[in-house]
């Protein structure tokens, strides 16, 4: 059988890719490339799936609680974060292998949560246009008497659901808050996907992933970090 090392560099490339795109961590140019890359990948596309609910186990994770988990990633030799993500998607994996995924699942959102904060849901604190291939639908004001505005798409995805959204905080904004983004599903259900604290008075190019089908969310809200209260919503 004849060998094509091209052919073989370049699958390679994008072996470490997976967990990235999941947490919303790849730049929008890489992003686009994968996503064309998945289209004819079945074994990154099984590979996208099977860590398609780790953003919304970050969110549930702080990093103070994921500091006080016992973890060889935990010491002074802590790998920079693009070979942490590697090594958190091999975790992942490989607990599935064993059928220990909880546990497992567990370390390695207390990992990226130590090591990356609040770019687990792929955040930029930076304010820049909306990529030019999405359309943001307004969400609706919360009950909350805020001023915030934001704009959501939703993207159905072979393995769950891709969220991006940005958004405006409005003058009355407390310092420093935390937002989630929670959402609902058909049976009621929730679930928070995102979280991540304000940096400015705009968040551009947020984005999370999950496994659940787009069919099956009623709503998804923007939220206080902890609270009930929706500051946006959109019913889809």
């Amino acid at each position: 059988m004849t060998e094509h090392p091209d052919l073989q560099a370049h699958e390679d490339r994008y072996q470490d890719w997976d967990a990235s795109y999941v947490l919303g961590a790849l730049p929008t140019d890489e992003r686009r490339e994968y996503e064309q890359h998945l289209s004819t990948c079945a074994n990154c596309r099984e590979a996208v799936t099977e860590l398609a609910g780790l953003p919304g186990i970050l969110s549930q994770i702080s990093p103070e609680e994921a500091l006080a988990i016992h973890s060889p990633l935990g010491s002074d030799d802590t790998p920079a974060p693009s070979e942490t993500l590697s090594l958190m998607a091999h975790r992942v994996r490989k607990s599935q292998r064993r059928r220990r995924g909880v546990m497992a699942l567990a370390v390695a959102a207390a990992v990226a949560a130590a090591v990356f904060g609040g770019l687990a849901v792929g955040a930029r604190n930076d304010v820049g246009p909306a990529t030019a291939q999405m359309t943001f639908q307004p969400m609706d004001p919360g009950t909350d008497s805020t001023t915030l505005t934001a704009g959501l798409q939703i993207e159905e995805k072979s393995w769950g659901t891709r969220l991006d959204w940005n958004c405006d905080y409005g003058a009355d904004a407390p310092d420093n808050s935390g937002y989630e983004l929670v959402v609902t599903q058909t049976d009621n259900t929730t679930l928070t996907v995102a979280t991540w604290d304000a940096a400015g008075s705009r968040a551009a190019d947020l984005s999370a992933s999950t496994a659940i089908p787009s069919l099956k969310i009623a709503s998804v809200e923007i939220r206080l970090k902890g609270s009930t209260v929706a500051l946006a919503r959109l019913d889809t």
